[in-house]
């Protein structure tokens, strides 16, 4: 049985959708408190390495959210976001990692079993290698060879690859990439292509959040193409 935690601010607020989460055969852990010393202690517990899925309530802001996200950089957490509506907003978009879920039934349902399906085809992924850009080989997920990334994709790729699970700062890559400088300019074009390798990357299921956007800091490849 997978295990869901909800963070919340008032544990009233998320009756209906703990009842649903349960009716879906979760186990279900609604708590403010952890959720205070998320926020307050900027620290991660032991006890939350006991979940498979969190989800934060309504009750906590986006910007709450952004703050807490660090703390889960590098643990093999899914993290949701429960709204009234369907539609995610643009503040939302912003939220790296976090995915959207509302109190419909089928929408439970399907994502959460959608993620749980992801992370167990992931564990069966076999190595292999292709060329960098370097001319050198390195090993990545079979899977990657469908993708046709360009030259600058496969460049971005190798260098968060060939970093360890390490975060690339923007400066870093853009001098990787282009060797000029940081301008806006660069800045602009390198969002834009990790922006198109992370979606060809997810849309062949290969892994969700193939690149993580840390804040203030730079890039990260997900933890997946280590494991």
């Amino acid at each position: 049985m997978e295990h869901v935690l909800i963070l919340t601010r008032n544990i009233l607020s998320d009756g209906e959708l703990q009842e649903k989460l349960q009716f879906l055969n979760y186990e279900v852990f609604c708590s403010s408190s952890l959720f205070d010393y998320l926020i307050y202690q900027q620290k991660y517990p032991d006890l939350m390495g006991h979940f498979q899925f969190i989800i934060f309530s309504e009750t906590v802001s986006n910007a709450e959210i952004k703050l807490l996200l660090p703390l889960f950089r590098n643990k093999t957490k899914l993290l949701f976001r429960k709204t009234d509506d369907t539609s995610e907003s643009e503040e939302l978009k912003k939220l790296e990692g976090v995915t959207s879920i509302n109190l419909k039934t089928d929408s439970l349902r399907e994502k959460l079993m959608d993620t749980k399906y992801l992370h167990a085809n992931q564990a069966n992924f076999r190595k292999t290698g292709i060329d960098s850009s370097f001319d050198r080989k390195i090993k990545i997920p079979e899977q990657l060879d469908q993708l046709n990334l360009s030259r600058l994709e496969k460049k971005v790729f190798n260098e968060l690859y060939n970093s360890n699970g390490e975060v690339i700062t923007r400066e870093e890559l853009c001098n990787s990439l282009w060797g000029t400088g940081v301008t806006n300019s660069h800045l602009s074009h390198l969002s834009s292509v990790v922006k198109k390798l992370r979606k060809k990357i997810e849309k062949i299921d290969l892994t969700e959040e193939a690149i993580r956007t840390v804040w203030g800091e730079g890039y990260q490849l997900s933890p997946d193409f280590f494991a």
